[in-house]
């Protein structure tokens, strides 16, 4: 008999991933590869095991045992790829913001506005393009505010 613990791969991007975390910390180390991150995760009925990067941790790390989320890894047109993690509706417990989540969620809207204001102002209705355009401008200004892009 195997009693090895699954590992949960969230390799489908745009798909949604609910899952019920077993614990209120994740374990970490770090190993040749770098620093890990392994939450244990309930996903279709069945207890698993999920390694995370830095952005996704810092996310999931809000959350506590029992709390059901939906995880999405997203890519837009232009390949980008980014982590999405919001609570199951009524499923989860309230979630008390930090102030460094605070401050993550006014630079996300900051950046979003000043995205939507470097775009010209259009009289149709906003297609995908246009969308995809906007998040990929508010996504590059949120690596500039996070400093994982150097300044020139």
């Amino acid at each position: 008999m195997n009693d090895k613990l699954k590992t949960l791969q969230i390799s489908q991007y745009n798909t949604d991933y609910p899952v019920t975390l077993l614990y209120d910390r994740c374990k970490n180390g770090t190993s040749q590869y770098g620093t890990w991150n392994l939450y244990g995760v309930v996903y279709d009925k069945e207890p698993q095991g999920l390694f995370v990067d830095e952005r996704l941790h810092a996310m999931l790390n809000q959350y506590r045992k029992g709390d059901q989320v939906v995880i999405r890894r997203e890519q837009d047109l232009n390949g980008n790829l980014s982590w999405c993690v919001s609570p199951e509706a009524s499923k989860t417990a309230p979630l008390i913001i930090s102030q460094d989540t605070r401050t993550k969620d006014i630079h996300r809207q900051l950046c979003l506005k000043v995205s939507v204001m470097s775009f010209p102002k259009l009289n149709k209705h906003w297609d995908d393009e246009i969308i995809s355009e906007i998040k990929s401008r508010t996504e590059s200004l949120l690596e500039i505010l996070d400093g994982s892009v150097p300044e020139s």
